[in-house]
């Protein structure tokens, strides 16, 4: 079974090793790079600000609000704190001890958008849930620290996450008098990871999780990833798969010469020659390919934000 990516790393395999010191075609984890994060902040842009024109767009989105947070939980000793933006919906509430919903924020900005369309506001409206959002520490305007070296980071963890929204949803619930509503939280993909592992560690605070997308099973290598993409690409017709390797050959090819990394360079207008002999130009260049037809897959989108020149 052969994929763009899988095309493009058996040939970097032969020009020096991957992350760690390891051969690129084991190191696996690169399938998750840089084309693969822009596609996933481009379609959470794509579902939270195109969606709510159309369907929503008289709705007032939520204010925000800031919450005193701890830097650290786990140290009593360090008693710094900061300030953790929030945003609430309290329209659809219909009775006091109606549940809250708790959607937790991710890797990027809040966007108090998502408590206005979604699976999640369309539950609360099922149910006349109290709705929150709480931004994770280090994105949007929510920054624990005024810089972002090594020391401050070291404050970037889920367990530092996890502790941030169980103190904010014990406050929230006493400063909205939710102290007898059944809470669930919300999360997809990283914050749905969060989401599941809330309720395992604090179950005296939240009542049910929705863990949409949820990775709870760390693993550097992971090729599984991309055999699932095969695979679904492969149902769209019998060419599909078939052009993708045929391109990416043509890929491989152009790579091995100055003169192909040349032509790659001006036809995929690249700000800064490809230089076929760095591992990295040549992975970030494989990944931000092999992202395009990722993100149709993960996404079930047609990814015309990022279309991407057929090579003959």
């Amino acid at each position: 079974m052969f994929t763009l990516f899988d095309t493009l790393v058996s040939w970097a395999q032969y020009h020096g090793s991957g992350p760690w010191g390891r051969p690129w075609a084991e190191a696996s984890v690169a399938s998750c790079g840089p084309g693969h994060r822009q596609n996933h902040n481009k379609y959470q842009e794509v579902e939270c600000l195109v969606a709510p024109a159309t369907e929503n767009a008289n709705t007032k989105l939520p204010e925000a609000h800031w919450f005193t947070q701890r830097l650290d939980h786990f140290d009593d000793s360090n008693t710094k704190t900061w300030q953790q933006r929030f945003f609430y919906n309290d329209s659809l509430h219909k009775k006091p001890d109606g549940p809250v919903f708790v959607m937790i924020g991710g890797e990027g900005e809040a966007n108090p958008i998502w408590l206005t369309v979604g699976n999640m506001k369309k539950n609360a409206e099922v149910f006349g849930a109290f709705t929150l959002l709480l931004e994770h520490r280090f994105y949007g305007e929510s920054r624990p620290t005024r810089d972002m070296s090594d020391s401050s980071l070291k404050y970037l963890n889920s367990e530092q996450a996890l502790a941030d929204l169980a103190a904010f949803c014990q406050s929230m619930a006493s400063k909205f008098n939710l102290t007898n509503s059944k809470w669930i939280s919300f999360g997809g993909s990283y914050p749905g990871s969060l989401s599941a592992w809330y309720r395992l560690k604090y179950p005296h605070l939240v009542h049910g999780s929705v863990a949409s997308s949820a990775p709870v099973f760390a693993k550097v290598d992971f090729p599984e990833y991309m055999d699932v993409v095969t695979a679904s690409l492969a149902t769209t017709g019998q060419d599909c798969g078939k052009n993708i390797v045929n391109a990416t050959q043509t890929l491989r090819s152009l790579l091995s010469s100055e003169q192909g990394a040349k032509e790659l360079t001006q036809l995929f207008m690249l700000c800064e020659p490809l230089d076929k002999d760095n591992f990295n130009d040549v992975a970030t260049f494989a990944s931000d390919l092999s992202g395009n037809f990722a993100g149709v897959v993960q996404y079930n989108k047609d990814n015309r934000a990022f279309e991407v020149r057929i090579i003959y």
